[in-house]
């Protein structure tokens, strides 16, 4: 079963999240922002994916946590969403992941992690 790391600051957000990723097969390890996010990585190699909010409180934002992964675990997909950034304003501060916009199909963006991971073994 593929760890998949969730970072999601609003409660039932998370959790929705979660049950659908976990629905989907994989097994889920939460975070509630930032520090923790980076410490759940520091901690568990074998994170597969990263979905992540781009607003967290504090810092790391979802952003810089993409950019920790790109330099730390090259290779580990890492997918934003925000329902406050649109994928235009992503784009445009350089951010090299897909996104999601909120609200969406979370079971989607599961198929769609599935598929990056079967992807990245072939």
């Amino acid at each position: 079963m593929r760890k998949i790391l969730v970072v999601e600051d609003e409660m039932l957000i998370l959790m929705d999240v979660a049950d659908t990723f976990r629905e989907h097969g994989f097994e889920v390890l939460e975070a509630r922002n930032g520090p923790e996010a980076l410490g759940i990585l520091q901690n568990n190699p074998d994170v597969a994916a990263v979905f992540t909010d781009v607003t967290l409180p504090g810092q790391p934002d979802g952003f810089a946590i993409a950019r920790w992964v790109r330099k730390h675990r090259a290779g580990v997909p890492v997918i934003l969403t925000s329902g406050e950034v649109t994928e235009a304003h992503a784009a445009s501060i350089g951010r090299h992941e897909p996104f999601f916009a909120k609200p969406c199909d979370y079971g989607a963006v599961a198929t769609y992690i599935r598929q990056q991971l079967a992807g990245s073994m072939a």
